[in-house]
């Protein structure tokens, strides 16, 4: 499911409260409301995010990167505002999409996204719609057998009804009409053409809120902030051959192993800040026949009992035995476990309640920090000779920043 974001917006009205961010980006308990609302998507499906970005959109970009949680993110840049048609349609035609799922940065619905999608397969468009007790902020919208067929002005009456949740399916079908560079989309093309449009209508029946103006955002901050999981763990990410233990190429004898000096400083300060200590490892010897998996486990349990006896026991080590070459066919495959895939650190994510942002992954092969940075780990560290020559140099410079 490609979920396309519109997040270019001025804020003009919030940015009395929320200054010099882009306002998806204000935060919720000290994250991004983008954040929180590409996590939901998460859990539905998708599998693909196009972020339709121009005011500060380096705020955006550098948050975010290319990947979120081991998901592709993108970017559709206007380089002056093209409305949300035109932001829609721009997304659209750069990154070829036969359909996306589209919505506001700035709106958060608990709906379940995938069913949404699913509904929607047959049909150029589809949009969700919300009962709210009061729509005279929104403007009503009337429907008949299932089909959107009238968009209401706003107004000053209160009066409950369905609002347009600004969620739609849509096609590039839509597009394919002549239509201006700049332009709305709801005010442009849906509202002045729902007859002929004649869109599907799902119906959320849960919790939604925009923070479009202070009131409703400072009521976000107070109801989303379970949402957010503020007991959530940082981490310190290891590697191990080479950042906890000298490379000496396919380590696995307990009486040649040699612990990189400094190490145990390190992982003593990062314990004693909060971080969990977690290994994440390739481990292709196993899959090439130069040791067992027995072999590794026994290297594994002397490391960690070391780790112990120096106060900073580790918490988790994840590996992955398989490779794509390897002559031992229990293991010869390829393994979204193996990095530069993040699939090892998704799972410690998932699984030791991590925020990856604020977590820290020290690696020391391209691999690792192509693994870090598509888990979204917030700081990634390349420990290479070439550049770093003395690693506990390196570390001491990690734990004062810690």
């Amino acid at each position: 499911m490609k979920v396309v974001i519109l997040a270019g917006g001025l804020g003009t009205r919030l940015q009395s409260v929320v200054k010099e961010l882009p306002k998806p980006m204000a935060p919720i308990a000290d994250t991004p409301f983008l954040d929180i609302l590409m996590q939901k998507l998460l859990q539905y499906g998708a599998d693909e995010f196009i972020l339709c970005v121009s005011y500060k959109r380096e705020k955006i970009q550098e948050y975010f990167g290319d990947y979120f949680y081991g998901v592709p993110v993108r970017y559709s840049v206007e380089e002056e505002p093209l409305g949300t048609g035109g932001a829609i349609k721009q997304a659209f035609e750069q990154f070829d999409l036969p359909s996306a799922l589209v919505l506001n940065g700035d709106t958060y619905v608990q709906l379940d996204y995938r069913a949404f999608w699913q509904q929607m397969q047959d049909q150029k468009i589809g949009l969700v719609l919300k009962q709210v007790p009061d729509a005279s902020r929104y403007g009503l919208v009337q429907t008949q057998n299932g089909r959107a067929v009238k968009f209401c002005e706003k107004s000053d009456t209160v009066q409950a009804g369905l609002i347009n949740a600004g969620i739609y399916y849509l096609t590039k079908e839509i597009f394919s009409r002549e239509l201006p560079r700049k332009f709305s989309f709801e005010k442009e093309l849906l509202e002045p053409q729902v007859s002929s449009l004649k869109p599907l209508f799902f119906k959320a029946e849960d919790y939604f809120i925009d923070i479009g103006i202070p009131s409703s955002y400072a009521q976000a901050c107070r109801e989303l902030k379970d949402v957010v999981g503020a007991h959530k763990n940082k981490a310190l990410f290891l590697d191990r051959d080479g950042v906890i233990n000298v490379d000496t190429h396919y380590v696995h004898e307990i009486d040649k192993c040699q612990f990189v000096g400094g190490i145990f400083d390190l992982c003593r300060a990062a314990k004693a800040k909060g971080y969990k200590i977690i290994v994440v490892t390739n481990q292709a010897g196993i899959a090439k026949g130069k040791y067992t998996e027995e072999d590794y486990f026994k290297f594994r349990d002397f490391v960690h009992a070391r780790f112990a006896a120096e106060n900073c026991p580790i918490d988790a080590e994840y590996y992955c035995p398989f490779h794509e070459e390897g002559i031992v066919e229990k293991y010869r495959k390829a393994s979204w476990d193996r990095k530069p895939n993040p699939g090892m650190i998704l799972r410690a994510v998932k699984e030791m309640d991590i925020d990856v942002k604020k977590s820290i992954l020290i690696g020391d092969k391209q691999s690792d920090i192509d693994a870090g940075k598509r888990a979204g780990v917030g700081k990634t560290v390349y420990l290479t000779a070439a550049h770093n020559p003395h690693p506990s140099d390196v570390y001491e410079q990690i734990k004062d920043s810690l």
